[in-house]
């Protein structure tokens, strides 16, 4: 710690006078650094940025920004204040003005602050009479970050809850004290009895079991089962991938479902071929029906249908019913892989693929 040299006070002066732009923040004290951070300062409010809050604060700024500043040969008056914290230096700049230097150990003297003269009563002309005043035990010491790393004994405290029949980590570690009068003897005495409950009945002693040995198993324990998950999923679902096509066995089940799932009720796919329902027949089926003519100017009466054929055209109805929700749920499943597709060029393209298919049988 040295007194504060005029080259110090020049350089400071040299960013207030005038004040253009924000001071270098190593010329700058601490405590006034962090005032700049936390109400976020700027020198647009000179007052504010230079000065802490007093009554001559405005003046004072007023003052350091218009009066000229003297050359730098002459020195400057300067008296310190110490306090308990740090030691202040007070130097006389102009017969009415003063700035505030604040000393840090790691950069020495630094700007603080501006102020209006006298110097404080309290002060001293002479450094060494100042530091004087004040013994090396008023100051502050130095905050060390450091911390003890505390032995086994916490450790070995909170680790002994929940151990049950497991031995003692301490008594085989051999940290514990062996002497019969010390702490740990005294609190040890407590783990080797159980309460019963009757103050007349005497505390058995905890049983100590044996624990098998490395490799060894315990009869008692049933050997563990281990059920595959997909036992547990009697009904789960099929994933579905439109990018690949399904294998057979799951194109089979897939169609025996939508088969089941559509009935009767289901949509037509086709509007084109004729229904059992239909009083009309379409003109294809009457081209291919044969006519019917007799050798003789009069044609025979119609004869009545016998039971068998009517029994043989509802059991045709029933296999022609179930090939066609075949076919609708083959075309619906197929579909599903051309979503992009219009429906009457699917529809085209399906009929050619099944024309194809029956050729080559």
């Amino acid at each position: 710690m040295a007194a504060i040299s005029p080259a110090t006070v020049h350089v400071v002066l040299d960013y207030l006078c005038p004040l253009a732009g924000p001071i270098p923040p190593h010329l700058i004290s601490r405590p006034l650094l962090q005032r700049h951070h936390f109400l976020a300062l700027s020198p647009d409010n000179a007052a504010e940025y230079l000065a802490w809050p007093s009554p001559e604060q405005s003046h004072a700024v007023h003052l350091l920004q218009s009066e000229p500043i003297p050359t730098h040969d002459l020195p400057f008056p300067v008296h310190y204040l110490p306090d308990p914290e740090s030691i202040q230096a007070h130097v006389r700049i102009t017969p009415a003005l003063r700035l505030v230097f604040l000393w840090d150990k790691n950069h020495g003297w630094l700007y603080h602050n501006v102020a209006l003269m006298p110097f404080p009563a309290n002060s001293y002309s002479s450094f060494d009479d100042a530091l004087a005043a004040c013994s090396p035990e008023d100051f502050l010491p130095e905050q060390s970050h450091h911390f003890t790393v505390q032995g086994d004994d916490d450790d070995s405290y909170w680790n002994a809850y929940g151990q049950g029949d497991v031995p003692d980590h301490n008594s085989s570690s051999g940290y514990l004290d062996p002497n019969p009068s010390s702490e740990d003897a005294y609190w040890a005495q407590y783990a080797t009895v159980q309460g019963s409950g009757d103050s007349t009945l005497p505390s058995p002693r905890l049983s100590k079991k044996k624990l098998p040995a490395e490799g060894e198993q315990d009869n008692d324990i049933p050997e563990r089962i281990i059920v595959p998950s997909d036992d547990l999923q009697t009904n789960h679902a099929e994933l579905y991938n439109p990018l690949e096509p399904p294998p057979p066995a799951s194109l089979a089940r897939r169609l025996e479902a939508l088969a089941a799932e559509s009935g009767t009720n289901s949509p037509p796919l086709f509007d084109d071929y004729p229904t059992r329902d239909s009083n009309t027949a379409s003109p294809q089926a009457l081209e291919a029906m044969p006519a019917l003519t007799s050798s003789s100017s009069t044609a025979s009466p119609p004869q009545p249908l016998s039971d068998g054929f009517i029994v043989d055209q509802v059991s045709n109805h029933a296999t022609q019913d179930a090939l066609r929700d075949n076919i609708k749920s083959l075309f619906q499943l197929w579909k599903l892989a051309r979503p992009d597709k219009s429906i009457n060029e699917d529809k085209e393209f399906f009929l050619n693929t099944v024309r194809q298919a029956l050729e080559q049988l």
